[in-house]
């Protein structure tokens, strides 16, 4: 079965690449594709863990995203827009930390060479993504956005049936990874709903329609960070200091109540309520006892505070081998596995130097993208539930998280390049806002300017 599944991958891989490839709009599509190509061809395959389901020390379900960013950064070159130029400085600096943390410091092994050029790797395929992006029409953006809505829709409907069916023992519809990374997928994913639903025109019957279904998949894939990562979308969306932005806050308010209450998500409500009976007796200085249903990620929480202190400043390096090398410097040889929360675990990797510098990556990739009180919002919000996600997982270099966060910060710099070239429609009458001013009619070289949204390296201007 393993060896099948690597001949799947390898060529769905290079069939992705040579289509996105031959040109840049093949590349969105390819995107969407890349995403199918894990749920979809593989309906009726079991479950299998990440940690055997891989090739070469990459788990499978990479590949495909992998090989469309890799074709969008050939395609892409070394034309990188100017925007990003602090980011770039940012991510030059991290980057040579980090080799001189885990590499130089801990060993030239294979697989210290793995963990650091996941990190270039996955800042590649996220740039590449955004100079893409940003070339493109809002048109063409909105027919991606809108295929990836479909795809985690249909996705969400085939976990269902996997789960009537019987084939999986939850809602999980990605076979080869498990439920806390398909569900950081989907709460990735999800903010992205209500984009369409705003700017595309579609009705509350649809969106009502992709809500459910998307919901009831998470719940049946009794998966707390799943069901935390949903509800925070859909608050974060609809919170305005507003009278209809209040009233939309409180029915969703009680939409989700009614959702808890209705029995159907009561395995998932119980592991939310067991959470924060976890969370208050830790507060309040009580024992975690093997009574408690997370004892073990506390156990696994208390271990990594531990080894971070033991190794404040620079940390234990990145990767499994270093940080368990690290575990047993500081008396904790026993705890084999880290702990479940990017922040703690990075911090005990990196040290605090690095983590701080790469909160400030993390950071300038947020300032990219569109304010919270823009028809855009969606971006953000997407950003910052992935951010609360983070304190459940570390999925962070799940190559579709860069690809989206690429194509977010170049669709949220579309419109701002138009408009810093098209001073005649900067503001409104009176300075009301940022629609065209009455009779307004850009230049002919402003239209010529607003095509020349990327810079090479030497100097030169990439269309």
């Amino acid at each position: 079965m393993l060896t099948a599944l690597q001949l799947y991958y390898l060529a769905i891989a290079s069939a992705l690449f040579l289509y996105s490839l031959h040109r840049s709009q093949n590349a969105l599509r390819g995107f969407v594709l890349g995403i199918a190509s894990n749920i979809f061809p593989l309906a009726l395959v079991p479950y299998m863990d990440m940690d055997i389901a891989r090739l070469g020390g990459l788990p499978l379900v990479y590949l495909p995203g992998t090989a469309v960013g890799l074709a969008l950064a050939i395609r892409n070159g070394l034309h990188f827009p100017r925007r990003f130029l602090i980011l770039y400085v940012l991510v030059c600096i991290y980057l040579v930390y980090i080799l001189c943390n885990t590499v130089l410091l801990r060993g030239a092994s294979s697989a210290n060479i793995v963990y650091w050029l996941a990190w270039p790797l996955n800042f590649l395929l996220m740039i590449a993504m955004a100079a893409t992006v940003s070339r493109f029409s809002e048109a063409v953006l909105n027919r991606v956005l809108l295929g990836c809505v479909w795809v985690l829709v249909a996705a969400s409907g085939v976990g269902l049936l996997r789960y009537a069916s019987g084939i999986g023992s939850d809602a999980n519809f990605v076979p080869l990874m498990n439920r806390n990374g398909t569900v950081f997928l989907v709460a990735l994913l999800f903010p992205l709903v209500f984009h369409v639903h705003a700017t595309q025109r579609k009705s509350k019957l649809w969106l009502a329609g992709c809500v459910s279904v998307i919901a009831l998949c998470v719940l049946l894939t009794y998966s707390r960070s799943g069901l935390i990562g949903l509800m925070a979308g859909t608050l974060l969306y609809y919170w305005r200091f507003s009278l209809l932005g209040m009233l939309k806050l409180c029915v969703v308010i009680v939409v989700i109540g009614l959702f808890l209450q209705s029995g159907i998500a009561e395995r998932t409500t119980e592991r939310l309520i067991k959470t924060g009976n976890t969370v208050h007796a830790m507060l309040h200085g009580e024992e975690v006892d093997r009574s408690v249903g997370d004892h073990n990620r506390v156990l696994l929480v208390n271990s990594a505070i531990a080894t971070a202190r033991e190794h404040f400043w620079l940390g234990t390096g990145l990767g499994m081998q270093n940080y368990r090398a690290g575990l047993t410097r500081a008396g904790l040889g026993t705890v084999t596995s880290k702990s479940h929360n990017f922040y703690l675990s990075y911090f005990t990797e990196l040290g605090l130097v690095g983590f701080v510098l790469l909160l400030a990556v993390l950071q300038r990739i947020y300032s990219h993208l569109p304010p919270l009180g823009s028809q855009k919002r969606a971006f953000r919000v997407s950003f910052l539930v992935t951010a609360l996600m983070m304190t459940m997982n570390e999925y962070i270099l799940l190559p579709e998280l860069w690809l989206l966060m690429g194509m977010l910060m170049g669709a949220g710099s579309t419109r701002a390049a138009m408009l810093r070239n098209r001073p005649a429609e900067r503001t409104a009458p009176h300075g009301r806002g940022f629609g065209p001013a009455q009779g307004a009619v850009p230049s002919r070289p402003a239209t010529a300017r607003s095509a020349r949204s990327s810079t090479c390296l030497t100097g030169g201007i990439h269309g």
